[in-house]
């Protein structure tokens, strides 16, 4: 892997930057522990949270699809929908992380863009975003949520992680910085975007990242 300074590292163009590290290390998960660990604890998260098969499950920032090597044979055909903004992650995963043969029997959706255009799904019954509000300001974080809601209906319910604290670098997005924001904060933020939080605090992330409800008020 070549050299980089922080600096030269964050203005390369994101499918440099996967190719530079591969893309289990681009997300975080270069250890196999780390790899299969945190898909494995998302993934357990959200069955006994109330995902059901037949749920539309939208995943948000599936990135290279740490959650959907479970998730995705776990659901009906059909019911998995991810986006991203970069292609190179999921292309990545499907050579590298999930079998042809259920891409095929199980035809999961994808999206790649990052103003959290939805327009791939009507609805959904549970959408997920780990390791995305922890990256977002809070005018990126509104237009997370204000987008999402247009694609709610009364029962759905989206589950983030996030960094508690007060710490926003001086950029809207950036996968490779840490931005901290209060519960609080949220629900400031979450309340004009048509959704009510209920923090859930902790669920044993590794890297201490808490969890956040929100549901349609």
């Amino acid at each position: 892997m070549p050299e980089f300074s922080r600096n030269e590292w964050l203005r390369l163009p994101a499918n440099e930057r996967v190719a530079a590290v591969g893309h289990r290390a681009y997300v975080g998960g270069a250890e196999p522990e780390k790899w299969y660990g945190i898909g494995r604890l998302q993934y357990h998260f959200l069955v006994m949270n109330g995902l059901q098969t037949h749920h539309r499950f939208l995943d948000i920032a599936c990135g290279a699809l740490r959650l959907g090597q479970f998730v995705i044979p776990y659901l009906d055909k059909g019911c998995y929908f991810g986006l991203d903004e970069e292609p190179s992650l999921v292309s990545a995963a499907f050579r590298h992380e999930i079998p042809a043969a259920f891409v095929e029997l199980k035809a999961p959706s994808f999206a790649f863009n990052s103003d959290f255009n939805f327009d791939f799904i009507e609805t959904f019954d549970i959408a997920w975003a780990n390791s995305l509000v922890t990256h977002l300001g809070p005018e990126m974080i509104a237009l997370l949520l204000g987008n999402l809601r247009s694609k709610a209906h009364p029962g759905s319910r989206f589950f983030f992680t996030y960094w508690p604290g007060n710490q926003q670098p001086g950029t809207a997005y950036h996968p490779n910085m840490d931005f901290r924001i209060t519960p609080s904060r949220l629900a400031e933020i979450g309340a004009p975007t048509g959704w009510k939080m209920t923090d859930i605090g902790d669920w044993n992330h590794p890297r201490q990242q808490l969890m956040m409800l929100a549901e349609p008020a």
